[in-house]
């Protein structure tokens, strides 16, 4: 369920997001509608800093593109090889956010998806922050755009939209 999130749920300040307590989770489909594949990437770093005035706060994150797993260990070599992630030359997937959008049904976080060299707009439904005993929980949903994102590779077969949920956890810089 989505929640409008205030200036209550998080105090100001600088975040480090922990890659171990931190998951990406996607879903593919099939070009043909043959069943959904599901898989994980790996956080490598990342920052958030939410400013006094929370429309103002950034995000940024790096996912380790050589972490893609499915459970197919052919499938997932493929995937991280040159024809789609190219992860040996491009090891890191990259976000940036541009903006924070506070308003109804639900706060939205749009920035800069940028993977083998390429980048494309993504926009993340934020549904839930919770407080922990040592800093917050995030979790954010969306629908990627691999292919505007720099992974072209792969469209007779892979359709061109992954479904994602991020659950970061942060603590204090």
């Amino acid at each position: 369920m989505t929640q409008q999130i205030s200036t209550t749920d998080i105090r100001p300040g600088t975040y480090l997001i922990d890659p171990v307590r931190s998951s990406v989770r996607f879903t593919a489909t099939h070009v043909f509608g043959l069943r959904p594949v599901e898989g994980t990437f790996t956080l490598r770093s990342g920052t958030v800093v939410v400013a006094g005035e929370l429309r103002r706060s950034t995000v940024s994150a790096e996912l380790d593109a050589g972490s893609f797993t499915t459970g197919d260990h052919r499938r997932d070599a493929d995937v991280r090889g040159k024809h789609f992630l190219d992860a040996a030359r491009w090891p890191a997937i990259g976000f940036r956010s541009t903006r924070l959008d506070l308003s109804a049904p639900g706060p939205k976080l749009t920035g800069e998806l940028s993977a083998r060299g390429g980048s494309g707009e993504v926009t993340l439904d934020i549904v839930d922050v919770a407080e922990t005993t040592d800093g917050y929980r995030i979790t954010a949903t969306g629908t990627i755009d691999r292919v505007a994102a720099g992974v072209a590779a792969g469209r007779a077969i892979i359709a061109r939209y992954l479904t994602t949920t991020i659950a970061v956890h942060v603590t204090t810089a």
